[in-house]
């Protein structure tokens, strides 16, 4: 008699967490995205000068995940269950500005942030991103430190705070503010180099 309760008890939780899962909100994917400076890239190339190669970015701890993080106030940040990063943040972040500094700097001065080895000497560029946020309403908020490392031993460093207003209407979300950030980062870079 308890093995034929069971089974009817077991088919109706069954039956209940399936139809939980089919309500549940899709799961959406996002990438940072390059924002092509506002007046044309130099032409001319990049000879004589030595290339620069954006090194690996470094990032807060708490953006280190899949989930995308919006600040909530001083205190408190919102991870995301349904939306998130489609590669991991600093992988995209690194990309994006790698690409971002191109369009900005003459012709062949950036390197492929991945290329293999090579013989031929590089300036380093190490960028440490120590806050990016983003809110609701497509604000963004970037603050971080550079060095450039020239072959020789020679440093030259920095720091850079960007604002990107936010728009209530945004339609890009958080992956748009963040992009807009990262390319006002470049065009501080690409000045500063």
């Amino acid at each position: 008699m308890t093995m034929s309760v069971r089974l009817p008890v077991a088919c109706l939780v069954a039956i209940c967490q399936l139809s939980a899962c089919a309500d549940s909100q899709p799961v959406r994917y996002y990438t940072l995205t390059a924002i092509g400076a506002a007046g044309a890239a130099n032409s001319a190339g990049a000879s004589g000068q030595i290339k620069i190669r954006l090194e690996p970015v470094t990032i807060p701890p708490e953006l280190d995940r899949l989930q995308i993080v919006r600040r909530d106030g001083p205190y408190s940040v919102r991870i995301s269950d349904f939306d998130r990063w489609a590669a991991p943040l600093q992988e995209q972040i690194r990309r994006t500005l790698s690409d971002d500094l191109t369009a900005r700097m003459p012709a062949g001065l950036i390197v492929d942030p991945d290329e293999p080895p090579t013989s031929e000497p590089r300036r380093r560029l190490s960028v440490a991103i120590a806050a990016f946020s983003a809110n609701d309403s497509c604000g963004s908020s970037l603050r971080a430190e550079w060095a450039v490392r020239a072959p020789g031993g020679e440093m030259e460093h920095g720091q850079q705070q960007v604002q990107v207003a936010g728009d209530a209407s945004c339609t890009g979300g958080v992956p748009a503010a963040m992009s807009a950030a990262l390319a006002q980062l470049a065009d501080r870079l690409a000045a500063a180099l």
